[in-house]
């Protein structure tokens, strides 16, 4: 293997695992069933949370839902339902784009200089990524880039909705973005089970873990530093 820029090396590390994200049909199956999950849970969580809101007076429905109560006639109806979906899908397909941008970002950031960040896309599985080949992190930041999306885009979707007054249309994208984080949860989830794994070594294909003889994850690159 060949080492990437200021990185720890393969001489110090020992393969453990890895996840060919597109063509691994356990991973791509663990994949589908959090999404599922996430899809129920998160629907049923946010749709509690926003009525709360909504009961207590904190937040006013979204206008447009608000109109399918009071409009005179089918037409209104349907233009305010349409209307409702079509930002609802535009916060979403933005978030996926976001969602990518802070992988990258962080990729960036814990990588060495001159490490490069690409992104694409994988159409045939719908998949949107942004990858740092052959750059490898320790285990602390591979978690943090896995799941810092996760959090700040959730967090950005549902305080926009409340902040433009669509808060049920701000929980419903958020919602879908989950649905969409199921792949980092599995990387996570990989590298949470096995404590051995010190560093991960991101791919065009997926992701590759290793362990360092002796040493956990930072612990064996503040040596692998000093070295």
């Amino acid at each position: 293997m060949a080492q990437s820029p200021g990185c720890v090396y393969a001489g110090y590390m020992i393969k453990r695992s890895d996840i060919h994200t597109f063509e691994d049909e356990s991973f791509l199956k663990r994949t589908a069933r959090l999404s599922a999950v996430a899809f129920v849970a998160g629907l049923g969580a946010g749709a509690a949370a926003v009525f709360a809101l909504i009961g207590s007076g904190a937040v006013s429905l979204d206008p447009e839902i608000a109109a399918l109560f009071t409009a005179e006639n089918a037409g209104a109806v349907f233009q305010n339902y349409v209307a409702w979906f079509a930002m609802a899908a535009i916060a979403t397909a933005a978030s996926l784009i976001v969602h990518e941008l802070i992988h990258g970002v962080f990729f960036k950031l814990f990588a060495p200089r001159g490490a490069r960040v690409t992104f694409g896309a994988n159409w045939k599985r719908g998949m949107l990524y942004a990858c740092a080949d052959g750059v490898v992190y320790t285990r602390r930041q591979y978690l943090v880039i896995a799941l810092a999306p996760t959090l700040a885009v959730t967090v950005l979707l549902v305080l926009a909705g409340v902040a433009f007054g669509r808060p049920i249309a701000g929980v419903f994208a958020a919602v879908l973005h989950l649905t969409g984080c199921a792949g980092d949860w599995v990387y996570a989830e990989e590298i949470h089970r096995d404590p051995v794994i010190a560093y991960c070594m991101d791919t065009d294909w997926g992701v590759c873990f290793f362990a360092k003889d002796g040493l956990d994850g930072d612990a064996s690159a503040r040596e692998g530093d000093a070295e």
